[in-house]
């Protein structure tokens, strides 16, 4: 007989999830876009997140909020998995191959994990990233020989802010079945970790370093003198890459309307596939549009409902 969850885990269980390919992906092209707008970004796409939980609870299921749904949770899987690939494998597409496979067979074959288990998780990953954060502001940033022009990716763009908090929305999204308290619960606690660890690492790399970085965390910790720690910095990313994965699997066979286990080993198919032979900010910015696309749509649902 399945336990129970608590609301703590479930808490811990979101954190843990989304502090995955949207963070150790996202701010790159985030930063292109907008330079240290992208902070802005981020807490706009918190915002949003918060509005949608609020806005979509108890709504009816729609049919291509589904569909819409699956897609972007595809996407975001073929993402964690290059995450984990760019920061522990030194970028192996098989390897990202391989990891989407061992993930999916766990969540298709495994029993359920306890609760303390997320919780441990996400232990892990907020600690990992409260210890990247301080080494990066342990010392002071080294200043670019040279000025880079004032038009350079990464310089400060009021206007990227917006396709910024689009990109970043995928830090955010999450289960469509989770409850109001503990998406809000949830978002804030991601918005924090994510802010400070996004203000660490643009403060060390800068915006025009930072848009041009394939792994934004292992370089910031390269530039601080500490990449001594970037083994911990592989263990964060493993265990946030591995939970993100099996959340984004998770949420696809809730979503499912039949045979979800079938759904999720396709699903882990064409995710794996995208890993091999896509770009990983490109899925993640599909990811995003998508995710995003779906809670519109569930919100439109919910006021017709209530009209």
């Amino acid at each position: 007989m399945t336990q129970p969850i608590s609301t703590a885990d479930r808490v811990a269980r979101g954190v843990v999830s989304r502090l995955g390919a949207g963070l150790f992906l996202g701010l790159t092209p985030a930063a292109a876009l907008a330079g240290w707008w992208l902070v802005a970004g981020m807490a706009l796409a918190a915002a949003l997140s918060i509005l949608f939980a609020l806005s979509t609870q108890d709504a009816s299921v729609d049919g291509s909020a589904v569909v819409v749904g699956i897609l972007g949770r595809i996407a975001a899987a073929a993402a964690a998995a290059s995450a984990f690939s760019r920061y522990v494998l030194g970028g192996s597409e098989v390897g990202a191959v391989a990891f989407v496979v061992v993930v999916a067979a766990v969540v298709l074959l495994a029993p359920p994990l306890p609760g303390v288990v997320d919780r441990v998780a996400a232990v892990v990953v907020v600690g990992v990233l409260v210890v990247v954060v301080v080494a990066c502001f342990a010392i002071t940033p080294v200043e670019l020989a040279v000025a880079p022009p004032v038009d350079a990716p990464g310089t400060d763009e009021p206007l990227g802010l917006l396709p910024a908090a689009v990109l970043l929305y995928v830090c955010f999204a999450g289960s469509p079945v989770v409850g109001r308290r503990e998406g809000v619960a949830v978002a804030g606690v991601v918005l924090v970790m994510t802010m400070t660890t996004t203000v660490a690492v643009l403060w060390q790399l800068g915006g025009e370093r930072l848009a041009l970085s394939p792994a934004p965390l292992r370089d910031a910790l390269a530039a601080a003198d500490a990449a001594g720690i970037e083994g911990l910095l592989a263990i964060g990313v493993t265990v946030a890459c591995v939970f993100a994965l099996r959340g984004v699997l998770g949420d696809i066979r809730d979503l499912a309307p039949v045979r979800p286990a079938r759904v999720v080993a396709f699903a882990a198919g064409v995710a794996a596939l995208g890993a091999l032979l896509l770009d990983p900010e490109y899925t993640l910015a599909v990811a995003a549009v998508l995710l995003l696309g779906e809670a519109v749509i569930r919100v439109l649902v919910a006021r017709r409902n209530r009209a």
